[in-house]
């Protein structure tokens, strides 16, 4: 039998074609110069590039390099350099979870690496084992790496809009799924099952391609209402928050998870249109979005010749109206006149009306849908225990807070078409804008000062804007002093940092994240809360506790309940910002801000 070395290069290289593991080619490749050579220059590494990695940063320009012939491009050379990026990113990373100083900053210099890191901290963040000494931690922020990833993402689809260049409205939409459900809906996906359905349109429609555009809008609307895409099973959840992301009745598996309101529904209709060759935009009208369908420059919806001979079409002839939400069939233009005219709107406005919104106008409306859809939900549906800035596991239920966190985003970076308009828009929202990422977002502070110079200038919000994202950048850079328990007689703080506990009145539990040895809240607070009225009064430590809605409370030591059993599911999901891991045998989590509670 013959020596490996004995055999001809080309089969040399067909066992090289083999090794299913890059570690395994490169071992083969170490053995002696031939097999070097022959390493270095196989095939197999396209193959351990695409197996690796499924995200691509544009500069790669992957499809360029796999429509060429495969030993055009040095496969190795590209392996290499991503392994390389990934170390780097990976040490960065470990840096951030030793220490809360700068962490901010590393997570931005992580996300700003966006495609080329989304695979590596995709894995952490799902394949983290649950033996690892920082589980909770390197779980937690992974994925906020890649939600601030996500949320750059969709900001700059929006300030393309804003620049005046095109998007399309599927995509310009698609920005709110990018920046709250990032993880299993962007705008890829958005895209993607759009092309499926007009892909499947002429497949199930017979003669389709034939069809005049009248017949051709008809039946388009039909197959996307047979197929639960743009209507909604339960009209009576028509404000459900879900309802306002058009990726998610695109990808729902049933009816009952699908869903959309009537503006996500004339979007993906005119979208699935527009790849079927059709003229389709929709109209922005006042309660009552629906789309227009125009007819092609040389014939008439009925597929009539325009030519110069024929006699000039009428109106209906070029143009018709398609409420999708709720028939197949078309609506007449004098229904909609009859609306306005029941408004009080003068006929002379009624044409600009009608006409079609722009791109902007529609996300702008969606951004204050998602708002009513949020004070809805507060005011009576039940959220259960789901946090309010944290997509659930399925993310079939959006995060409210982080939706509205979305519109507010959308609201800045759009405000209106009218300038003066815009700037009363941008100067409402964004003191709330910095309270969120002052609150719930600190890591976006420097997102908000890329974009804030250009939107805010000459506005005295300006000023406010830089204040307080240099504060909040200042803290991040300086070390915090350490929080000694208190001794010489001070009142004992009995908890500690990472207990479980319940409150002993209103029953939410929560986890312990500081604690100060009397209650240090403003006196504004304690007057509203009747401190003073409790059992032991202001004197007795108070306590940081996060819920299993994420939201921040003060308790007293008396109203704090210890708990041993494991935490829920959510619990342990958002206890990772704080914490490394649980630890079964103490029955609290593992402390990972110890820069502030040392002894803790």
């Amino acid at each position: 039998m013959p020596h490996l070395l004995e055999l001809p290069d080309e089969l040399i290289g067909a066992i090289l074609n083999q090794t299913d593991a890059a570690a395994d080619t490169a071992h083969f490749g170490q053995t002696c110069t031939r097999l070097r050579d022959l390493e270095a220059g196989s095939p197999v590494w396209q193959q351990h590039c695409l197996a690796t990695w499924h995200s691509w940063a544009p500069r790669h320009k992957l499809q360029v390099k796999l429509a060429q012939p495969v030993l055009q491009t040095d496969w190795r050379a590209l392996y290499r350099e991503r392994r390389v990026a990934d170390r780097d990113a990976l040490a960065t990373f470990d840096a951030l979870l030793l220490t809360q100083l700068s962490r901010g900053a590393r997570m931005n210099k992580l996300a700003l690496l966006d495609l080329d890191a989304e695979d590596l901290f995709a894995g952490i963040a799902d394949k983290t084992p649950e033996e690892a000494e920082d589980v909770l931690a390197r779980r937690w922020y992974a994925d906020a790496i890649l939600g601030l990833m996500f949320r750059r993402r969709a900001i700059e689809i929006w300030a393309q809009l804003q620049r005046g260049e095109h998007v399309d409205l599927e995509v310009a939409l698609a920005a709110y799924d990018q920046f709250v459900l990032g993880r299993s809906t962007n705008i890829e996906t958005v895209k993607s099952l759009l092309d499926r359905h007009a892909a499947r349109v002429q497949c199930k429609i017979p003669g389709f391609r034939h069809m005049s555009t009248r017949r051709k809008a008809v039946h388009l609307a039909q197959y996307l209402r047979d197929e639960r895409v743009v209507t909604m099973s339960d009209p009576g959840n028509y404000h459900d928050l879900r309802h306002n992301f058009i990726g998610l009745p695109l990808s729902a598996a049933d009816a009952e998870e699908g869903g959309c309101l009537p503006l996500q529904s004339v979007a993906i209709y005119c979208a699935v249109a527009r790849r079927l060759g059709m003229d389709a935009a929709p109209s922005s009208f006042p309660r009552h979005v629906h789309a227009i369908v125009t007819a092609p420059a040389d014939a008439t919806l009925d597929g009539h010749s325009r030519s110069h001979n024929a006699p000039r079409p009428g109106h209906h002839e070029l143009e018709m109206r398609m409420d999708v939400f709720r028939q197949s069939e078309p609506v007449p233009h004098s229904y909609f006149e009859a609306l306005l005219a029941g408004m009080g709107v003068p006929h002379d406005e009624h044409a600009a009306i009608m006409g079609p919104a722009t791109t902007a106008e529609m996300v702008l409306r969606a951004g204050r849908n998602i708002f009513m859809s949020v004070e809805e939900g507060l005011r009576g549906a039940t959220r259960g225990n789901q946090s309010r800035n944290e997509s659930d596991e399925g993310n079939r239920n959006p995060a409210p807070d982080l939706a509205q966190y979305a519109a507010l985003w959308s609201l800045f970076m759009l405000g209106d078409s009218d300038p003066l308009r815009a700037a009363t828009r941008r100067r409402q929202v964004t003191r709330q804008m910095l309270e969120v990422v002052q609150t719930d977002y600190p890591q976006d502070a420097a997102l908000f000062s890329e974009t804030a110079p250009r939107l805010l200038h000459g506005l005295p919000e300006l000023t406010v804007a830089g204040s307080l994202l240099a504060r909040i950048q200042t803290l991040e850079t300086q070390r915090t002093k350490p929080k000694l328990r208190p001794t010489n007689g001070q009142s004992v703080v009995v908890h500690r940092v990472g207990t479980y506990c319940e409150h002993r009145k209103y029953g939410y539990q929560g986890f312990i994240t500081g604690w100060d040895p009397q209650c240090a809240a403003a006196p504004e607070w304690i007057r509203t809360m009747d401190v003073d009225t409790l059992l032991r009064g202001r004197g007795q430590p108070f306590y940081n506790i996060v819920d299993t809605n994420n939201s921040k409370r003060y308790v007293a030591e008396e109203n704090i309940e210890v708990l041993s059993d494991r935490p829920p599911r959510a619990l342990m999901k958002l206890a990772g910002k704080y914490f490394k891991r649980w630890d079964d045998e103490a029955k609290m989590f593992v402390s990972n801000v110890r820069d502030k509670y040392p002894e803790d």
